[in-house]
């Protein structure tokens, strides 16, 4: 079974921290599209009560339903549309009275209509159409933000973090460079960051405990036998292959807990034990096959 590699530290943090400020600016930036779709609903709705004010007291004097173009009046009675100035679009019947959002012509329509002595409707209808634009233009611009802040947030995590995790890579190419034939071969000791002096004083630890159970020199390292046969060789390799992951996840993961980090290690020391337990194994048999 093929092991994958893990993600890196690096690539991790600057895929969490562009997906947190991307939600972020994105949740803020819906809530200020929504207040100002409200705050620009709730302006419209005060001009059109304004509007009817003076069509209302314009319709009193002369009767005339007076509108620059941008307004829709309709006089309603019984159902019937009496009068219809500023469009000829058709709108829906019968009308609400207050504030309703119609459609008609193909667009939305915000409407007011009120009730008059005579027992008729006065109905004053504007298009929603800039509206709309303006809530497109809107999210529009929320959504560059959120890219713009994804980007900027992405290179600024991916060089902030190769910046604090420079040391971490410094101790992993001292520990790749460690001589196991070496009995004074030793990690130096680093003063700061403080994980990074942890993790060195765990692996010297490590090869403190490893030599103290096998205190032998390379040269009395029993090899292989021409001999052996290919399964008891190949029993070798999975010791090897856990003690390699197990190292290799110790250099990757320098964040780790204090009780997994023991945990791994105590895991090592176990497969150290398990690979001098069958060189020596070989070596007997070895021993045996001789004349």
């Amino acid at each position: 079974m093929v092991r994958r590699a893990p993600m890196r530290i690096r690539t991790q943090l600057t895929l969490a921290v562009t997906t947190v400020v991307a939600l972020t600016v994105g949740i803020a930036g819906l809530v200020l599209v929504v207040r100002h779709d409200h705050r620009d609903r709730d302006a419209l709705d005060r001009v059109l009560a304004a509007q009817a004010a003076v069509v209302r007291a314009a319709a009193v004097k002369s009767g005339a339903l007076p509108t620059d173009g941008s307004y829709t009046i309709r006089l309603i009675d019984k159902g019937q549309v009496r009068k219809q100035v500023g469009s000829t679009t058709e709108f829906p019947l019968p009308v609400e009275n207050g504030y309703s959002t119609v459609g008609a012509g193909g667009s939305d329509w915000r409407s007011l209509a009120e009730p008059l002595v005579s027992g008729a409707q006065l109905q004053i209808l504007t298009s929603l159409t800039d509206l709309k634009q303006r809530h497109t233009d809107n999210v529009l611009i929320v959504d560059l933000l959120v890219l713009l802040a994804a980007v900027i947030s992405a290179v600024g995590v991916w060089f902030a973090t190769g910046l604090v995790l420079r040391p971490f890579q410094r101790l992993l190419t001292s520990v790749r460079q460690l001589d196991p034939a070496d009995p004074g071969s030793r990690l130096t000791e680093a003063g700061s960051p403080r994980e990074v002096a942890q993790l060195a004083e765990a692996v010297n630890a490590l090869l403190d405990r490893t030599r103290a159970i096998t205190p032998v020199e390379v040269e009395e390292i029993p090899s292989i036998p021409q001999n052996a046969d290919k399964s008891e060789t190949e029993a070798l390799d999975e010791p090897l292959a856990d003690l390699g992951a197990n190292l290799d996840t110790l250099l990757d993961n320098p964040e780790m807990p204090a009780t997994q980090r023991h945990l791994i290690l105590a895991a090592m020391a176990d497969d150290h034990r398990r690979l001098v337990t069958l060189l020596e194994a070989l070596r007997a048999e070895d021993i045996k096959d001789l004349p």
